[in-house]
């Protein structure tokens, strides 16, 4: 019989409070390889002096928990994080009224983040025309801080002066800075400080670590015991590539934990299966067939897992009742008959 790979939520909850885990990163700092090391090590030496830092990473690895990090480990670590589209900068490079409406709208941003933090997201997808705009509003920011507050040219001294700057972006604004495609006076502005935030195929010793965190954390939100986790089940999650990182590891452990009737989470409630000729983790169904129940079926684990397991929450978000859900629930967890395919 295959072992359990689990720490007990008694055990596991003073790993939270070690003292790696002081800054609030979640499941992105856990774990001992070299490259969590790293990015831990990189973000207490940054957090106390930085004014502007860029977050690159793949999708859903976790960039804003570094920025929020970045931020709680800054001397306004007490002060507003405030999550914004960086467009919302660009628009000052509009004329007449909506400049002048533009700009109130830029600046009261910046006045909301005064004394704490900015985190600009989407910066990667900025047109060139809203670089621009981006780029000249942050150097009036830097430039002119003794302007006169409301003449409608810059932001308030007080808005610039406080509140620092974290851009996070799914592409590589080097590369595309060294290649023309993003403006280099804005990766200059944005990159004092660059942090890669590495995918989770790259730390894979994490895993366990991470699944751990991630099962405490839904038996505190369902007040159950945790889950165990199974060694075999650990060896299918530590083979996966995870496309989309953390934010993939949390949906199928999740949907894993809300399948698992009994204590021990097997590889069989694993309804994404390891494929690794096929470039990492893809639904079972995707690969064999693309049945109608299938589909449904997958849906229904969808919801599942973004109700935290709360089968009540889930029927009423599928407009079912209880009864059919746990009918699907148990076809889904049931082995696929050898003549299925």
């Amino acid at each position: 019989m295959a072992s359990n790979h689990f720490i007990s939520a008694e055990r596991f909850q003073p790993a939270i409070d070690s003292p790696h885990q002081e800054l609030p990163g979640g499941p992105v700092l856990l774990g001992e390889s070299a490259a969590v090391r790293r990015l831990r090590s990189q973000i207490r030496r940054i957090a106390p002096y930085f004014r502007s830092a860029l977050i690159c990473g793949e999708p859903g690895a976790g960039k804003e928990l570094v920025a929020r990090c970045l931020h709680a480990g800054s001397p306004g670590g007490d002060g507003p994080f405030i999550v914004a589209q960086a467009a919302v900068l660009a628009e000052p490079l509009a004329h007449g009224e909506a400049r002048s409406a533009a700009m109130r709208s830029a600046q009261s941003l910046l006045e909301s983040a005064h004394g704490g933090t900015l985190c600009l997201k989407g910066v990667g997808e900025l047109s060139f025309g809203q670089q621009a705009g981006v780029s000249r509003f942050l150097r009036a920011c830097e430039q002119l801080r003794g302007a006169t507050p409301g003449t409608g040219r810059v932001p308030s001294e007080r808005a610039s002066s406080r509140a620092r700057i974290v851009a996070v972006s799914d592409r590589d604004l080097r590369t595309l800075a060294a290649i023309g495609q993003f403006r280099q006076d804005l990766y200059t502005h944005l990159s004092a400080v660059e942090i890669l935030v590495p995918p989770l195929r790259q730390r894979a010793e994490d895993i366990p670590a991470i699944c751990e965190w991630l099962l405490w954390r839904l038996a505190q939100q369902t007040r159950q015991s945790p889950k165990l986790l199974a060694e075999a089940t650990l060896l299918h999650l530590q083979k996966a590539l995870w496309p989309n990182n953390l934010r993939e590891l949390e949906r199928v452990v999740c949907q894993a934990a809300a399948l698992a009737e009994a204590a021990s989470i097997e590889p069989r409630h694993l309804l994404t299966v390891v494929e690794p000729g096929f470039g990492g983790l893809a639904a079972a169904s995707a690969v064999k067939s693309e049945r109608l129940s299938e589909v449904i079926q997958r849906h229904v684990l969808d919801v599942l897992g973004r109700c935290g397991g709360n089968k009540l929450r889930t029927a009423e978000a599928l407009g079912i009742s209880r009864s059919t859900l746990y009918r699907m629930l148990g076809a889904a967890s049931e082995p696929p008959s050898p003549h299925s395919h």
